[in-house]
């Protein structure tokens, strides 16, 4: 049964390169990014750990911390650790029963080739140990930033919803008018949201659309 938002983190235990063992449970108090990605050297793993690792300590700020598993061995993740530098806890679960519990192993395919393995995922862990956000299949690119900014928005209480002016400021940031699909992956959101808000900018007169389909901020 694949684990949902606002359910309870599911309790492991797993070890670090150095064989220390980590267990959740340990973080009560905390919040816990929990992230799950396929291979260690590996050109998406690596950016996505070396971003994170480069926001380490602006998420401690928040009072977080960054935890992340793969199958690979702990003899594999020390090496990795070493060659990118990383601060950031990386956990080794080699039989991949912690990856099958959270619900992040599964079948892939890859140019025609099917097999099963680690579906890059995040998990977004209150002090109380409650599963507040799931990222599921995510996208590296900006997928930091929108983790950083879902916390932010849960520790000031909005829910980490997407907010109107977070759709302007894409809109704003860009020299070309956007499709709501591009708007959609700049913020890693809902497409039905990003729809929603669409509109109500629109009906305001926020936002123009010079060509059918893509939207600029109104001058």
């Amino acid at each position: 049964m694949a684990l949902k938002e606002n359910s309870r983190a599911l309790e492991f235990c797993l070890k670090d390169s150095s064989l220390k063992e980590y267990c959740l449970k340990n973080y009560i108090g905390r919040w816990v990014v929990l992230y799950f990605y396929p291979k260690d050297n590996t050109s998406g793993c690596t950016r996505e750990a070396k971003d994170f690792n480069d926001k380490k300590a602006e998420f401690e700020k928040l009072g977080a911390t960054i935890i992340g598993i793969s199958k690979d061995s702990p003899k594999s993740h020390a090496r990795f650790i070493e060659k990118q530098n990383l601060k950031i806890i990386l956990l080794s679960d080699e039989e991949h029963k912690v990856l099958e519990t959270y619900g992040v192993w599964g079948k892939k395919k890859n140019y025609g080739r099917e097999y099963f393995g680690t579906i890059r995922s995040t998990f977004l862990i209150d002090p109380k140990g409650k599963i507040r956000k799931i990222w599921k299949n995510i996208k590296v690119n900006n997928h930091v930033y929108d983790v950083e900014k879902t916390l932010w928005a849960f520790i000031e209480g909005t829910d980490g919803m997407t907010e109107d002016n977070d759709v302007l400021n894409v809109l704003k940031s860009s020299a070309e008018p956007l499709k709501t699909e591009q708007i959609t992956e700049k913020l890693n959101a809902d497409k039905k949201e990003i729809d929603k808000i669409i509109k109500r900018l629109k009906k305001e007169g926020k936002i123009e659309s010079p060509k059918r389909g893509y939207y600029a901020p109104k001058i």
